[in-house]
C-alpha cells in the first residue's frame, strides 16, 4: 500500500508493464485455473488415500456377526405391519418399533417435534422419532455413536428403507450381550425424512428456537418485538421465521456423539453400496470416516462405489482412468453446490460429528454402472459384517476425529485430493478480478497525476510570459509606470499559485468529497436492496395467498422475479445524481465490485469449494468485461456485454441452467415443453433453497441474495451509465 501511495508510482517499471499486458493475464489465469482443476483428475497430480487415524485400527478384528436370518425376520415382520395397519398412511408405527426395541433390552424412548411451515400460513406438521440406546458396560455414557435410519412409508416415491431398519434391530440384538463396547451406541429411527433428524440433534444438544442465541440462517427484516414496528403485526407475524421447527425435548439421551452411520437399504439383495459424505452448506467428515468405510467393504468383500468411480473396475488406460476421475470429481461438485445434505448424515456435520450414508443399488436404478449384471448380490450377511467391522473400529477411538481431512475432494474410492491442491485453481480465478481491479486503480491514479499536471504546467507558463513581458520595457518608461507593472507580475504569480492549489484541492475533493458519497451511499443502496430480497418470501406468500389464491412456492417465483425486473429497469439510475458522472467514479464502482466478488468467492470457496469456484467461473468473465462505457465505444460491442450480463442475472441463468437441464433429460421434447419444466424447476429449486435456509441453515439462498445479486447490479449499473470524456 505504501508503494501504491507513493505519487511516483506511475513511473515504475512493473505498473507500465501491468497496464499494458492486465487483460491477456486475467485470460491466462482464468484458463490455467479451468485447467488445473482438470487435471487434478490425473493420478499424478492427486494422492492415494491413508488412514492418519491409528487408534481405528481397520480390519483388525474377528468379524462374529451371525444375525442374518434375525435381520431378515425383522425386514419380513416390519412389511407386514405396514401393510396391515399403515398401507394408506404415512405414519410411522411407533408401537411396533418401540415393542421391538424393548425387547431387545434396549432404553428406548420416543421424540415428538413439530414444524410450523415457513411460508405455509399456519400449516403444521408433526412427526415421531423413536430410538433406543445400548448402554455401554464398559463406561459411563461419556461418549456414543449413532446407527440411524429414514422411515420411508409404501407410498413414498422414494426406495423404501424397510431393509435398513430390519439390519439395525438384529445389529441391536446382536450387540446387546457383547462386553466390549466402551461407547454407548444409539439406534435412531426418524419420521420425515431430514426434518426428524434436525429436531432430533437439535433437542439432544439442547437448542431452542425461542431463544434469543440461537442462530438463524435467514434473519427477519423486520426485527420483531421491535418498538419501532409494533404496529405492523401483519409483518411481524409473517417475517418470525425463529419458532417454525420446535425440536421438543428428549427423555433419555447419551453423551458426546463421535460418529455417525446411516443405512439406506430398500431391499436385502443389492448389488453393491453407494456411499455418501456431502452435508450441509458442502461440509464432509473427516477422510479418515470414508477410508474406513471403503477399506472394510473390501474386506467384507463388498462392492462399494463414490459418484463415477467403481470399487470392481480397474483400468491400465490412463485415459479412461483420468476421465473416469473427472466425472466423479464433478459428481461431487454438483452435490456440494447446492448445499443441501444427500442423507441424514449431512445433518450430523454442524455438530462436529463425523456422519456417511450407505445406500444400497440395484441393476435396476438408474445410471447403470458397468458389468453390473456380473456382480453377485449382497446378502444382510456381509453388510452386517461390514457394520460391525466399523462400530468396532470406531469404538477404539480415544478422541475425536482430528488427524486427517476435512477438506478434499474424491477422484475415486481411493483417490483425494488436499485442500492444498485444489485451492490454487480459486486462487487464479479470483487474482484475475484482482489483478483488472490494481490495473484500474493504477490507470485512475496516472489519470489524476496527468490532469494536475497539465494545469500546474498551464498556470506557470502564464506567470513565464509576464515576467518576459516585464524584461522587454524600454528603459524610457518613467518610475511610476516600472513599479505598476512590476506589481501586476507579483499579482500574476500569487494568481497562478493560488489557482494551482486550488485545482489540487478541487481535485482531492471531487475523489474524497462527493465520489465518496455517491458511490458510498450507492454500494450500501444496493446491498440493502440484497438484504430485502432475502427477507421478501414470506411476505410474497402472504400476498399471493390472500389476493391471488396462488401456492407458495408461485408466489414466491413471480415476486422474485417482479424484483428482478424492477432491479434491470431502476437500478441503473441510482447512480445519477445532479451533476454528470465522472470517470473516476466508476472506475471506484468498477474496482469496489471486482474486490467483493473475488473477496466473496475465496472465502466461500474455503468452506464450499465447488460452490465458490463454481460462482468464481461464472461470474469472473463478466467481471472482466464490464468496464466503464465511454461515448466512443461501439454500439456492437456495449449490446453484447449488456446481454451477457443480463443472462447471467441470478434469477435468468437459473432458469436457462434448468431448461437445458431438463433438455438433457427429456430430449425428445418440443421447445416450449422444454421451458416449460425447466421454469417448474426453477420454481421448485427456489422454493427449495428457501424452506432449507430457514429450517436447515443453508446458506445457498442467502449467498445468492447478499452477495451475487448486489455484485450484479453494481455490474449494470456499470454498462448502463455512459461518461463523456
Amino acid at each position: 500500500m505504501g508503494l501504491l501511495s507513493d505519487p511516483e508510482y506511475g513511473s515504475v517499471k512493473w505498473v507500465r508493464v501491468l497496464k499494458k499486458v492486465h487483460s491477456p493475464l486475467c485470460f491466462i489465469c482464468y484458463i490455467c485455473a479451468i485447467g488445473w482443476f482438470f487435471m487434478l483428475a490425473h493420478r499424478e497430480f492427486n494422492n492415494e488415500t491413508y488412514f492418519s487415524e491409528n487408534a481405528l485400527l481397520p480390519g483388525l478384528v474377528t468379524n462374529e456377526f451371525d444375525a442374518e436370518y434375525s435381520a431378515n425376520k425383522f425386514y419380513k415382520e416390519f412389511l407386514q405391519e405396514l401393510e396391515d395397519k399403515y398401507e394408506d398412511s404415512d405414519e410411522m408405527p411407533v408401537p411396533w418399533l418401540v415393542g421391538k426395541m424393548s425387547q431387545l433390552d434396549l432404553e428406548v424412548y420416543t421424540h415428538n417435534f413439530t414444524l410450523n411451515y415457513p411460508l405455509g400460513h399456519g400449516q403444521v406438521y408433526k412427526g415421531t422419532n423413536v430410538y433406543g440406546i445400548l448402554r455401554a458396560p464398559r463406561t459411563s455414557s461419556l461418549e456414543a455413536l449413532v446407527v440411524t435410519a429414514p422411515f420411508r412409508s409404501l407410498s413414498s416415491h422414494q426406495k423404501g428403507t424397510a431393509a435398513g431398519i430390519g439390519l439395525m434391530l438384529a445389529f441391536a440384538q446382536f450387540a446387546r450381550p457383547q462386553k466390549y463396547w466402551a461407547k454407548d451406541i444409539i439406534f435412531l429411527i426418524t419420521e420425515h425424512e431430514q426434518l426428524g433428524m434436525q429436531a432430533w440433534l437439535e433437542a439432544y444438544h439442547g437448542l431452542r428456537r425461542e431463544s434469543d442465541t440461537f442462530y438463524t440462517s435467514l434473519s427477519s427484516f423486520w426485527q420483531p418485538g421491535s418498538e419501532l414496528f409494533k404496529h405492523f403485526k401483519v409483518l411481524e407475524k409473517i417475517t418470525d421465521q425463529t419458532k417454525c421447527l420446535d425440536p421438543g425435548t428428549l427423555k433419555g439421551r447419551s453423551g458426546s456423539i463421535q460418529a455417525a452411520i446411516n443405512l439406506e437399504f430398500h431391499t436385502p439383495k443389492f448389488k453393491y453400496i453407494e456411499v455418501k459424505v456431502e452435508g450441509l452448506n458442502g461440509q464432509l467428515p473427516n477422510l479418515d470416516l470414508v477410508n474406513l468405510v471403503h477399506k472394510l467393504c473390501i474386506k467384507s468383500n463388498l462392492h462399494h462405489s463414490y459418484k463415477n468411480s467403481y470399487s470392481w473396475i480397474r483400468t491400465r488406460n490412463k485415459m479412461d482412468e483420468w476421465i473416469n476421475n473427472i466425472w466423479t470429481m464433478l459428481g461431487m461438485v454438483g452435490s456440494q453446490i447446492a448445499g443441501v445434505p444427500n442423507g441424514n448424515h449431512g445433518l450430523f456435520h454442524r455438530f462436529n460429528i463425523e456422519a456417511l450414508t450407505l445406500e444400497g443399488r440395484d441393476a435396476s436404478d438408474p445410471g447403470q454402472p458397468p458389468r453390473i449384471h456380473s456382480l453377485h448380490q449382497a446378502s444382510f450377511h456381509r453388510l452386517g459384517i461390514t457394520l460391525e467391522s466399523i462400530l468396532r473400529s470406531l469404538n477404539n477411538l480415544l478422541e475425536r476425529f482430528h488427524q486427517s481431512y476435512f477438506f478434499y475432494m474424491l477422484a475415486a474410492t481411493n483417490r483425494f485430493i488436499s485442500i492444498g491442491q485444489y485451492m490454487p485453481s480459486l486462487c487464479l480465478l479470483c487474482g484475475a478480478m484482482l489483478i483488472r481491479a490494481l490495473s484500474l486503480w493504477v490507470t485512475l491514479q496516472k489519470d489524476d497525476e496527468k490532469d494536475v499536471d497539465k494545469e500546474t504546467v498551464k498556470d506557470e507558463n502564464k506567470v513565464a510570459e509576464g515576467e518576459k513581458d516585464s524584461k522587454e520595457l524600454p528603459k524610457e518608461l518613467l518610475k511610476e509606470e516600472v513599479q505598476e507593472v512590476t506589481k501586476d507580475i507579483v499579482q500574476v504569480k500569487e494568481q497562478a499559485e493560488k489557482n494551482v492549489k486550488e485545482k489540487v484541492e478541487l481535485k482531492n475533493i471531487g475523489v474524497n468529497g462527493f465520489s465518496l458519497a455517491n458511490i458510498g451511499g450507492n454500494y450500501l443502496l444496493v446491498h440493502l436492496m440484497g438484504y430485502t430480497v432475502m427477507n421478501l418470501p414470506p411476505l410474497f406468500t402472504y400476498i399471493g395467498a390472500i389476493h391471488f389464491s396462488l401456492p407458495s412456492e408461485v408466489s414466491v417465483f413471480y415476486g422474485l422475479l417482479s424484483s428482478s425486473a424492477l432491479f434491470i429497469i431502476l437500478t441503473p439510475k441510482c447512480l445519477k445524481t445532479t451533476s454528470k458522472l465522472t470517470y473516476d467514479e466508476l472506475t471506484i464502482v468498477n474496482i469496489l465490485m471486482l474486490i467483493e466478488l473475488s473477496t466473496a468467492c475465496l472465502a466461500i470457496g474455503v468452506h464450499n469449494f465447488p460452490l465458490g469456484v463454481c460462482l468464481a467461473a461464472l461470474y469472473t468473465p463478466l467481471a472482466l468485461i464490464v468496464g466503464v462505457v465511454e461515448d466512443k465505444q461501439g454500439r456492437f460491442l456495449l449490446f453484447i456485454k449488456r446481454v451477457i450480463c443480463l443472462l447471467l442475472q441470478p434469477l435468468l441463468i437459473l432458469m436457462i441452467l434448468m431448461i437445458l437441464y431438463s433438455r438433457v433429460l427429456f430430449p425428445e421434447e418440443g421447445i416450449f415443453m422444454m421451458m416449460s419444466r425447466g421454469k417448474d424447476a426453477a420454481m421448485q429449486a427456489i422454493m427449495f433453497s428457501i424452506v432449507d435456509s430457514m429450517i436447515y441453515g443453508n446458506w445457498l439462498f442467502n449467498i445468492v441474495c447478499t452477495v451475487i445479486l448486489p455484485t450484479w447490479i453494481l455490474s449494470w449499473q456499470i454498462l448502463w451509465n455512459k461518461i463523456q470524456i
